[in-house]
């Protein structure tokens, strides 16, 4: 690996600490890993605001630790996005289970 592959991987790994330094962006993962959910669904579990919302997704996104698919409501005509954790960002949910960190409130289940 040349040094300029290895700056690349730690700027990426960097990149990616950093969008997991956020708490709730901790709890769009852990969310996300059982099941896909819209952004209306996460917003109403986080209690926030749509902007605020889709930062912290755009952040999860660029990282690659967030995915998504786009489904199309022909009826109400409407374009929705169902986000997913990646699988190779389960180790990160799975950690957090561990811990026994609860998504909805973002904090430990036990003392």
């Amino acid at each position: 690996m040349t040094e300029r592959e290895i700056d690349k991987a730690i700027q990426r790994i960097s990149k990616t600490f950093k969008a997991l330094s956020n708490p709730i962006r901790l709890r769009i993962l852990l969310l996300c890993a059982a099941e896909e959910k819209t952004s209306r669904e996460l917003r109403e579990a986080l209690g926030i605001s749509k902007p605020l919302l889709i930062a912290h997704l755009k952040k999860l996104l660029s990282t690659g630790l967030l995915e998504y698919r786009v489904e199309m409501d022909e009826r109400k005509m409407i374009v929705r996005k169902y986000y997913k954790t990646k699988t190779d960002a389960l180790c990160v949910t799975e950690m957090l289970k561990a811990l026994d960190f609860n998504p909805e409130s973002g904090e430990r289940l036990k003392s």
